[in-house]
């Protein structure tokens, strides 16, 4: 029997680095900078197109059948590897690096909106110094939850941090937008776009299993999704807070889905018991002495 925690994790990391490399192919060889335009049917970008659309449909059939596991936040991530920690604890130090970062760019982009007010917009200055902010929270929230998720033990403070998460994830997701917003060219930002969309909505549907939210399939899919995305932004070669913060949910989504995996896989015999056990449950014991 296949084990979906491994294949598809595994899935997602090889087709992420796949994808990676074919978008690091067509930035060299269909990419004109003096333009900011692509070459019209260039191989590396059809390639690239067919393989992440084929991976992500491909991915969204593989989870459909995950419907029976843990509802609760801690049964269903719960996961005592040490590489589950290690991912986590990387995410929360990453997250805490790219907000330090955010701030720093935040108040570099604040010193030129008060250089030239009318033509500097006030909103992406502020965005980024918000984004900054909530990551920091967000941080110590990955960390804590990934104690939890580890040890079995979930405390109030996790609880307490756990939707600045999902607070960083949207602003992120609205900085993105706000960076890229003008640029004509959807191929130009479209990977880090749809990556921070997933990673964000992964965030949601992770910390929802905390407030009697649990959608294992959708967690799953904006999660494995999230991390094929991450990993194809990161070849764009984002400026380094985004690229923290990209990595950062990155590897979040990768250790949640493939816990979610294996504890649904875990409780899948319980759940599905065969017909013929539980006619033996029911059967009395008709032996006599």
């Amino acid at each position: 029997m296949t084990r979906k925690d491994i294949a598809l994790p595994g899935l997602a990391l090889a087709g992420g680095l796949l994808c990676f490399g074919l978008r690091r192919w067509q930035l060299a060889s269909a990419f004109h900078p003096e333009t900011g335009l692509f070459t019209h049917g260039a191989p590396a970008t059809w390639a690239l197109l067919a393989l992440t659309a084929a991976l992500l449909l491909a991915l969204f059939l593989l989870v459909r059948g995950e419907r029976v596991g843990p509802d609760d936040f801690l049964p269903a991530f719960s996961c005592a590897a040490t590489g589950h920690m290690a991912l986590l604890a990387a995410a929360a130090l990453l997250l805490l690096a790219g907000g330090a970062l955010s701030i720093q760019s935040g108040l570099a982009q604040l010193a030129l909106w008060r250089a030239d007010p009318e033509n500097f917009p006030m909103t992406f200055p502020a965005a980024l110094l918000l984004v900054g902010a909530l990551c920091l929270p967000a941080g110590a929230a990955t960390l804590l939850l990934g104690q939890a998720t580890y040890r079995g033990e979930l405390s109030d403070r996790a609880c307490l941090l756990a939707p600045f998460s999902i607070a960083a994830s949207l602003i992120w997701l609205f900085v993105t937008h706000l960076e890229h917003g003008v640029e004509p060219v959807l191929l130009t930002y479209c990977f880090p776009l749809a990556a921070a969309a997933f990673l964000m909505l992964s965030q949601y549907e992770t910390i929802g299993f905390l407030y009697g939210r649990p959608h294992r399939r959708r967690a799953l899919f904006f999660s494995l999704g999230g991390v094929l995305l991450g990993l194809t932004a990161l070849a764009d070669g984002l400026p380094l807070a985004t690229s923290a913060i990209t990595l950062a949910y990155t590897l979040s989504a990768l250790a949640m889905a493939r816990a979610l995996l294996q504890n649904s896989a875990q409780s899948a015999p319980s759940e599905r018991m065969p017909s013929g056990a539980q006619e033996e449950m029911d059967t009395p014991d008709t032996q006599t002495e």
